[in-house]
């Protein structure tokens, strides 16, 4: 096996017209080394055998060159590299040696491009972050598969004890804007010795911030106005929650229920916190109204 690994590792490496040129150049560079060795071996016998082996390397390539042309000499170290990988098991690196040695182009035109194609496409590059032109196209098919949130669609229904949702359909209509943070947690960090412990706290209340257009007629401004009212009479009472509470919820990705396929949606029971307008006589656009709600007990499910 050895003799065999040998053959194979020289055919796969050199290719046969490497592996015919090494030859000769052993069986002529003896020679020189000989005639060294005939001459005691010194400084001049070792510049005498170095002369005699570059002269006996380009012999051999002299000889190889001068009797094999060279698309011969290219087919034979083809085949040769070739049958090489295949007595080593490496049958991948076989098949890649026969699409670019162009043996296939009198059989199959234009197998020596699809070997230059397989090898761009899979071979990394900066161009494309180190991963290779196959890989990046794999990730943008991936990419171009999904179906992406936008933040311009949302549905948000809006609905009370007091005047249930008889303004729900324009409330949605008139919202340009809308934020807020679902899900805040707090909590502390005790320290044990040098490492520390996290210790949730609580869950906070949701802030909603809210702006809106409004009709001629201020409807959404009296709609605010009474569940403030509700909230904190003029008598200097307070209000029962089930009187004021405002339910709230926010659809993502999807503008009517007809067309929501199951998107995200938040629920939540809030009360007026504030609200905020803005004049001005130097332009002639639409009010905006800024309103803010604050959620109610945490625990409350709407």
């Amino acid at each position: 096996m050895a003799l065999y690994d040998q053959v194979a590792s020289s055919l796969s490496s050199k290719g046969l017209i490497g592996s015919i040129s090494s030859g000769l150049s052993s069986s002529l560079g003896g020679v020189a080394s000989s005639a060294a060795k005939a001459m005691g071996g010194s400084p001049l016998a070792s510049t005498v055998a170095n002369i005699g082996n570059s002269m006996a390397s380009n012999a051999a390539m002299g000889l190889v060159n001068k009797y094999i042309p060279a698309k011969v000499q290219g087919a034979l170290n083809a085949g040769a590299g070739i049958a090489g990988d295949l007595m080593n098991g490496n049958f991948e690196g076989a098949g890649m040696k026969l699409l670019g040695s162009g043996l296939l182009n009198k059989l199959l035109p234009g197998m020596s491009g699809v070997a230059s194609q397989t090898a761009y496409w899979g071979t990394p590059t900066p161009l494309f972050g180190g991963i290779s032109p196959m890989e990046a196209r794999g990730i943008a098919v991936e990419m171009g598969e999904n179906r992406f949130s936008k933040k311009n669609l949302f549905i948000i229904e809006v609905s009370s004890k007091l005047q249930g949702a008889g303004v729900m359909h324009r409330f949605n209509m008139f919202v340009t804007e809308l934020s807020y943070a679902p899900l805040t947690l707090t909590g502390d960090k005790i320290k044990i010795g040098s490492a520390s412990v996290d210790s949730v706290k609580s869950s906070e209340p949701v802030e909603m911030r809210i702006t809106t257009l409004d009709d001629h007629q201020g409807t959404l401004k009296r709609w605010y106005s009474d569940h403030h009212a509700a909230a904190a009479p003029e008598d200097g009472t307070v209000g029962h929650p089930g009187d004021y509470a405002i339910k709230i919820k926010v659809v993502h990705a999807f503008i009517t229920q007809g067309s929501n396929q199951g998107g995200y949606e938040d629920i939540g029971l809030y009360r007026p916190a504030n609200i905020e307008f803005t004049f001005s006589r130097r332009e002639d656009g639409l009010q905006e109204l800024q309103m803010t709600f604050s959620q109610l007990d945490t625990f409350m499910k709407a």
